[in-house]
């Protein structure tokens, strides 16, 4: 169940499917072709590709300004408290990748059974003049996809979490000086300039918090502009946002909490750019 074949097969599943099939030269799908990929590479080719196309996976992004230049001295490389697994510095920007093991306590039925499934989670980690950014793959859900379909989960725990793993990271990194990074002004002004509108809105009144849920296709500045202009001026929480454009520039929808420094974004990419344009867009306009 944690053999390395079994942990290497889930990293594999947190890609899309297309971009497995295009890389490793493959028809297969499901099984197939993780087991192709798997028989017919080494581990160090399969990470290697994982580690250097993490712009392909699922991601919860977490933001923060620094207060002092990362240099190769001030960053302590060799004694990151993760190991680290890819590293690059291009354009004064430091890209650090991490794949801690991630465990998930799970309950089984059919028969009753207590076990634990193991998992890489890839994080990206990169440092600016004036950011740090942290890129973590999002891991699976539904631990059902991983037991046969006779057993039912009746409870799954995550034991440690990506939460854990950048307070790690920032503590190590503290010289920096890392402060949550406020993104309401960037993704006010995508907003204004109708780049996006909202699905979901949760923002902050002087003494309650209010939200709006849009039905269907319906989008919230469209609908509602009196609304809108009322809860630019507050502190916004959590928001889903709809991309209006068909470029292709950024995903399809994605979720701020723009009070947190935080971004989801639950759906693969549609190409390489698109996650990381949604922190260039809103960073470039904060």
């Amino acid at each position: 169940m944690n053999t390395q074949r079994d942990i290497s097969k889930r990293l594999l599943r947190l890609f899309p499917v297309k971009v497995l099939k295009e890389h490793f030269n493959s028809t297969n799908v499901s099984d197939e072709l993780y087991n192709e990929i798997l028989n017919g590479n080494s581990k160090p080719t399969i990470d290697s590709f994982c580690y250097v196309n993490l712009e392909h996976t699922k991601q919860h992004i977490y933001i923060y300004n620094i207060g002092q230049t990362p240099t190769p001295n001030n960053l302590n490389i060799n004694q990151f408290p993760i190991d680290i697994v890819h590293q690059t510095n291009l354009n004064g920007v430091t890209s650090i990748t991490i794949s801690p093991i991630v465990d998930f306590r799970v309950i089984l039925t059919n028969p009753f059974e207590e076990t634990t499934l193991r998992f890489h989670q890839p994080i990206q980690i990169l440092l600016s003049n004036t950011h740090l950014i942290f890129y973590a793959t999002i891991l699976e859900k539904n631990m059902s996809n991983y037991f046969d379909q006779n057993r039912r989960v009746i409870n799954a725990e995550k034991v440690n979490d990506e939460i854990s793993i950048i307070e790690q990271v920032c503590a190590h990194l503290a010289h920096l000086n890392p402060t949550v990074c406020d993104l309401n002004r960037g993704i006010k002004q995508l907003w204004a300039n109708d780049l996006v509108d909202s699905k979901y809105a949760k923002w902050k009144k002087d003494r309650s918090t209010t939200t709006e849920t849009m039905d269907e296709n319906y989008t919230l500045k469209s609908q509602y502009p009196d609304v809108y202009q009322n809860l630019v001026n507050a502190p916004l929480r959590k928001m889903i946002f709809k991309y209006l454009r068909d470029d292709e520039a950024l995903p399809d929808h994605f979720t701020v909490d723009p009070s947190s420094g935080q971004i989801s974004i639950p759906l693969f990419s549609k190409n390489a750019n698109q996650n990381k344009n949604v922190v260039r867009e809103i960073l470039s306009n904060n």
